[in-house]
C-alpha cells in the first residue's frame, strides 16, 4: 500500500511543479524584452493573448514559440477578432516572478496564465493591426 501512494505521490507533485509556473524559459530567439513595441502573429486566448513571431509558428501552434501578454481587461475581452492577424502591440514586459504565489499575473485586469510558459509577459497598452 505504501508503495501505491508514493508511486501515485510523484506524478502529482510533478503536476503541481508544472502549475505553479516554475517551469518558464526565456523569451524566443530575438524577442527584446526592454522594447516597447511588439511585432507578430496573434492568438487570442481568453484573458490573453500568445504572440509568435511568424504566421508559421501561429499555425503550428504550442507554446514553444510565443510569448503571452494581455492587454487592458476591456480592450482584451473584445480582442476576439485578431486572432490569426500580424499586430504591433505597445507597452513593456513584466517578469513572470512579479506574480508572486499566484497562478495568475494581472496585467491591468486581465488575469494571465502565461499559456507561452516564457520567464516575462507582455502588459500591452494598445494594439493596432498591419496590413
Amino acid at each position: 500500500m505504501k508503495t501505491v501512494l508514493i508511486a501515485l505521490s510523484l506524478p502529482a507533485l510533478a503536476l503541481a511543479a508544472c502549475a505553479t509556473g516554475d517551469n518558464v524559459a526565456p523569451p524566443p530567439a530575438g524577442f527584446d524584452a526592454s522594447a516597447t513595441e511588439f511585432t507578430g502573429w496573434v492568438r487570442v486566448r481568453g484573458e490573453e493573448f500568445q504572440l509568435y513571431d511568424t504566421e508559421v509558428l501561429l499555425n503550428t501552434g504550442g507554446a514553444a514559440p510565443c510569448v503571452s501578454g494581455a492587454l487592458p481587461r476591456n480592450l482584451q475581452r473584445a480582442s476576439g477578432d485578431l486572432n490569426g492577424q500580424r499586430v504591433r502591440f505597445y507597452g513593456r514586459t513584466r517578469a513572470w516572478s512579479e506574480r508572486g504565489s499566484s497562478q495568475l499575473l494581472d496585467l491591468q485586469g486581465s488575469q494571465v496564465s502565461n499559456l507561452c510558459r516564457r520567464d516575462v509577459v507582455i502588459q500591452a497598452d494598445r494594439v493596432e493591426v498591419i496590413r
